[in-house]
């Protein structure tokens, strides 16, 4: 088993989150952007929504009495909702009100001081909330088992849990941010009909486009809401490289890579 020298960003979500066969897929673009340092840990599960995976955050993460022998989670990203927005009688359909309470019970495992979880008490614990992203029917078959609509109240719900969350935070170790993905996707498509095509591969799915409009939302947090958090890859200050660059080590001294060896300020 490798040791936990590096930190580590948990992606919890579903299949827009799974899914790395699209270029510049989240997993792609978290994996390029903090190369050395900060681990990349894919928890997407295909087709599954806030119910199925409610009950694997304890096969996910590490309860605090094993702390010291896994990586620090210092960024969370739970993009869920759009598996849970299926019209009824699917069986993938949870009611907006369950989604809700579904959220509020993953956030309130994350950050409570009476969570069991080692990452409730991790020093500088970012976790970003995503949205739905729209929908495009037309790219379905007419019969398709998702409504515009429909989803645009998890969408709603999603913000809302990240909003009490944030009104939470003050004087607090941990931050939230929130990720309108389907405003950002409308926004960036210019209209809520064939305008979106570009940014799916099946209406439902996003294409290499669509990942790059939430991840212009995330580039803004990390540059706002999380400024000086150790996730800004643009500032060596605020997020060095976990192991020096080559020729940075002491040629006389090989030891010296590993006294060399950074955290950001926030995990000092």
């Amino acid at each position: 088993m490798a040791r936990p020298m590096q930190d580590c960003v948990v992606l919890f979500g579903d299949s827009i989150t799974s899914r790395q066969d699209v270029p510049q897929s989240l997993q792609a673009l978290m994996g390029d952007t903090y190369r050395r340092t900060l681990d990349i840990l894919n928890r997407g599960y295909g087709g599954f929504n806030t119910t199925f995976t409610r009950p694997l955050l304890d096969q996910i993460f590490a309860r605090k009495e094993d702390a010291a022998h896994v990586p620090v989670v210092r960024l969370i990203t739970i993009w869920l909702g759009t598996n849970d927005a299926a019209l009824p009688p699917s069986e993938q359909h949870v009611p907006v009100e369950t989604y809700t309470a579904n959220l509020r019970y993953f956030m309130d495992e994350l950050t409570s001081p009476s969570s069991p979880y080692a990452v409730s008490s991790t020093e500088g614990l970012n976790i970003v909330l995503i949205t739905p992203p729209a929908v495009l029917t037309t790219m379905r078959e007419p019969e398709w088992n998702r409504k515009p609509s429909l989803t645009k109240q998890y969408v709603d719900a999603c913000l809302q849990v990240a909003e009490e969350w944030k009104s939470k935070q003050a004087g607090k170790t941990w931050r939230v941010g929130s990720i309108d993905a389907w405003t950002a996707i409308i926004n960036a498509a210019g209209g809520e009909g064939e305008e979106l095509r570009p940014f799916f591969t099946d209406g439902l799915h996003l294409s290499t486009e669509g990942y790059a409009a939430v991840w212009g939302e995330y580039k803004k947090l990390v540059k706002t809401d999380f400024k000086g958090r150790g996730l800004d890859w643009e500032d060596v200050d605020d997020l060095p490289m976990r192991v020096p660059l080559w020729d940075e080590v002491d040629y006389n001294d090989p030891e010296s890579v590993v006294k060399r060896m950074k955290l950001p300020p926030i995990r000092q």
